[in-house]
């Protein structure tokens, strides 16, 4: 009851900052005309993520009743997204600052809500790949929900039932009993951020999966551009782009829900996330130099299997190499630079889009690669190498 209850609370949470990439884009072309502002609403949710993650997670790391802080952010979520509906009918300004909100509440739910999951959980590698999951389902639930609502409704609507998504998932937080990191820490704000950031440059082990895993969403953010590119450019169509980025979708979920019904237990953590990110890489480049779609397809499906795997063992490392008193600021910085490398991923693409969409793709299964390469040196510490008092 405890794993169901968890998934509905965090995918119900999570669904919002999904689905907000899809619908604001629309919702300011369909209100405004103006695609650039949809534009700017997406990078005013999306930037605070990555600028208060550390933040927020030495808040978490001593908040004595987290569940009323992943309370309160899923509030905040839903009032951002609510307002947001109103483009048009309310100053610009004012939508704008609702995301903004809604933005440095994403860290709580996101990053934040994955350090308390082992305390939630039990056992521990069924709690990373129950998390996984979420993740799974509300990375595709979230676009799905907005793309039927447009459909059926509008853009407004969908804006709307993100909004209410992201209220019954901070209703559902109340049932949650997340235990608390660190109990009566005194020490100021900054002292704790601070510390926060020494551990994760000074801790070897963690600061490699910190890296690795940062790196694979350069490739991440790049995938769905060179997708299209890659789909245009052999059968002149951009949407098959859309199947073979849903192929890769669809095969991360499959595996999210394997892991989450039996965890991967033989196999040291490190190893899962290394060759996990290694078989993404290889499959990747393999469906990039096919001119099947429907090996392609598969190709790519194949390696989206091999990606949540190596997510839930990226959460159990980041736990390993983590004291109790800086683990929220190591899931949330971790989160926002993921966030970050997959917004920079999409822009480093950009400018070569005219060449060869097979080279591009290849290049994106390349990065995953260079992430698997970067795990090699690792070595897990016995203790951590910096005390977080």
């Amino acid at each position: 009851m405890q794993v169901f209850t968890f998934l509905v609370a965090a995918v119900l949470s999570r669904i919002a900052a999904a689905g907000g990439v899809v619908v604001f884009p629309i919702l300011a072309l369909r209100e405004l005309d103006d695609l650039s502002a949809g534009a700017v609403l997406v990078a005013a949710a999306l930037a605070p993520t990555v600028v208060f993650s550390p933040l927020v997670g030495a808040v978490l790391d001593s908040a004595r009743h987290p569940r009323l802080y992943l309370f309160g952010a899923g509030v905040v979520s839903a009032g951002g997204y609510a307002t947001a509906s109103l483009l048009e009918l309310v100053p610009f300004g004012v939508v704008l600052l609702s995301l903004v909100a809604a933005g440095c509440a994403t860290p709580v739910l996101m990053g934040g809500l994955s350090s308390f999951v082992t305390g939630l959980i039990a056992p521990e590698r069924t709690a990373y790949a129950a998390d996984t999951l979420a993740y799974s389902i509300a990375g595709v639930g979230g676009p799905a929900l907005c793309s039927v609502v447009i459909a059926i409704a509008s853009p407004r609507w969908a804006a709307l039932s993100l909004a209410a998504a992201a209220l019954a998932g901070a209703l559902v937080m109340l049932a949650l009993r997340p235990q608390a990191h660190s109990h009566g820490r005194s020490d100021g704000l900054w002292r704790r951020m601070t510390q926060g950031a020494v551990y994760l440059v000074r801790h070897r082990p963690l600061l490699l999966v910190t890296v690795s895993s940062t790196l694979t969403q350069i490739g991440a953010g790049a995938f769905p551009i060179a997708a299209v590119v890659f789909s245009l450019q052999h059968w002149n169509q951009a949407e098959t782009g859309g199947w073979i980025v849903t192929a890769f979708s669809v095969g991360t979920l499959v595996s999210a829900v394997a892991v989450a019904i039996r965890p991967i237990e033989k196999l040291p953590p490190a190893l899962v996330m290394s060759w996990g990110f290694a078989l993404t890489g290889i499959l990747t480049v393999i469906g990039a130099f096919n001119g099947s779609l429907v090996w392609t397809i598969v190709f790519i499906g194949l390696s989206g299997v091999f990606s949540a795997p190596s997510v839930a063992a990226m959460f159990e490392l980041r736990t390993i190499n983590s004291v109790a008193s800086v683990r929220a600021q190591v899931f949330t910085v971790g989160s926002g630079l993921r966030a970050a490398a997959g917004a920079l991923g999409a822009a480093l693409i950009a400018p070569f889009v005219g060449i060869d969409g097979g080279v591009l793709l290849g290049l994106v299964g390349l990065v995953w690669l260079a992430s698997a390469a970067l795990m090699l040196p690792y070595r897990a510490a016995a203790a951590p190498l910096v005390a977080a008092r």
